[in-house]
């Protein structure tokens, strides 16, 4: 604990450069630096007591609770709260979910908390980041290319067909940070299950092998996240008659 002391000589600096360039950040900072620090000691009692419990249904609660912070976060960044949120929800659960089954039965990881749960929280960490940006991106879409789609629901297509330039766009940038992610990943970067286990003590081929079954998982994830957020959040646009409402 002395470390981590030692640490916040850190945040007073940051502290210190708000208030000397009145950012008036100095708050944000001390409730920032506090919940952290609250939250995370929190988790490590938390992840404690699973660990030694090691049961399956006390894990997949745990990866429940994740989901649905990450719904909550994700679906936050909308005007539609309540149907942001289902959507974020939905779309972070099948992308964890199916990434996590797949590595389970293709033996790559084991049915471990010390494995899963982490795991689970890049890739929910990571689809959140997705699902958000899917809703912000799609919503720009709509609002700013609303005569462009009116025009192309006049001439008869579906609300489908008339914002699949805008499906695809919002992907893209739902993307964006994870593909950004791969480009860089070992050259500029060191992430944090590389990081964490050299750091430990494993081997850096080791950690290496770790970091790149995260980044596999991680774009699987993101990319189901991306799809199914930026299908489900257009289709709440249009009525059951291809009207486009939107305010």
């Amino acid at each position: 604990m002395k470390e981590v002391l030692l640490a916040l000589v850190l945040v007073a600096v940051s502290i210190g450069i708000s208030y000397f360039r009145k950012l008036d950040l100095e708050k944000d900072l001390l409730i920032g630096t506090l919940r952290s620090f609250v939250q995370l000691i929190a988790v490590g009692y938390a992840l404690e007591l699973v660990f030694d419990l090691n049961n399956l249904w006390l894990i997949l609660l745990v990866i429940l609770i994740m989901v649905l912070v990450g719904g909550q976060t994700a679906g936050s960044r909308t005007k539609g709260s309540l149907k942001g949120f289902t959507i974020s929800t939905f779309s972070i659960g099948v992308g964890t979910f199916f990434t996590l089954g797949a590595l389970l039965l293709l033996g790559v990881i084991t049915a471990d908390p010390k494995y899963v749960i982490p795991l689970a929280g890049m890739t929910i960490g990571n689809s959140t980041n997705a699902a958000a940006l899917a809703l912000e991106r799609m919503y720009s879409e709509m609002k700013n290319k609303k005569d462009q789609i009116e025009q192309a629901l006049s001439l008869g297509v579906t609300s489908t067909q008339a914002v699949e330039h805008s499906f695809k766009a919002t992907v893209r940038a739902a993307m964006i940070p994870t593909l950004n992610l791969m480009k860089i990943v070992g050259l500029v970067q060191l992430p944090g299950a590389m990081t964490g286990m050299i750091l430990a003590g494993a081997s850096p081929l080791q950690a290496v092998k770790l970091q790149i079954i995260v980044v596999y998982m991680l774009i699987c994830a993101v990319s189901i996240a991306a799809v199914i957020t930026s299908r489900l959040s257009q289709s709440t646009y249009f009525t059951k008659y291809h009207q486009l409402v939107i305010s």
